[in-house]
């Protein structure tokens, strides 16, 4: 799949988590509906079935009855395309759900790289999580560093605030968050294989991934 085609199916993805709350069908659409297209443009969303239910209560009001064969037709063929390998990739790769809708002859193939996908984005999430708890120990670590220079400071001046508690609650602290940090890094590297065992597995199934997931991170 080309960057372009990763973009539109990210921004696709965002829109229906961003649409899911939105009406079905207005008066408009009901009436001028291309069921046959309503169909297919659901079959290459991955959508169910029973999206036709829905359609049926929303254009109820306006007198208008959507034309169930030609959806069934439609949406099986765009689940033709949907239920694709690439598709399931990137469905998983990008955080999107899968409905079950795939027929028996495609859908071991779509969960195979659906599930390769998942591996990954869930590799590079746990990746930043660790950074992100690095970080937050070192920024941790430097405050009470500079906490302990205050009280240790006879220079200060009276007026000026200082810090309560102790110089040996701070130390006390700096030590089990040192034992943290070394923790992490060691949770860093063992990840790192993980993260490359998930982008081999990719590779195999012909999807090109980089590692490491961002520039810069090694353990």
């Amino acid at each position: 799949m080309s960057e372009f085609s990763r973009s539109r199916l990210s921004i696709a993805l965002l829109a229906l988590t961003l649409c899911s709350g939105c009406a079905v069908m207005s008066e408009s659409e009901c009436v001028n509906a291309d069921w046959r297209e309503v169909g297919r443009n659901d079959g290459l969303e991955g959508k169910r079935a029973e999206e036709l239910v829905r359609y049926q209560d929303a254009c109820l009001q306006y007198g208008v009855t959507p034309d169930g064969d030609a959806y069934a037709e439609g949406r099986e063929e765009g689940l033709a395309t949907y239920c694709t390998p690439d598709t399931g990739y990137w469905e998983g790769r990008y955080g999107g759900s899968y409905r079950q809708v795939c027929p028996p002859s495609t859908a071991r193939d779509f969960l195979e790289a659906y599930r390769a996908g998942q591996g990954v984005l869930n590799a590079i999430e746990t990746a930043r999580s660790i950074e992100a708890d690095i970080d937050s120990a070192k920024d941790r670590i430097g405050n009470l560093e500079d906490e302990i220079k205050k009280l240790e400071s006879p220079d200060e001046s009276e007026d000026e605030e200082r810090p309560a508690g102790t110089v040996e609650e701070r130390r006390e602290e700096i030590d089990g968050l040192e034992g943290e940090l070394r923790v992490l890094r060691a949770w860093r590297v063992v990840h790192f294989s993980e993260y490359v065992n998930a982008v081999d597995e990719a590779r195999r199934l012909g999807f090109q991934e980089e590692y490491p997931p961002w520039p810069g991170w090694t353990p």
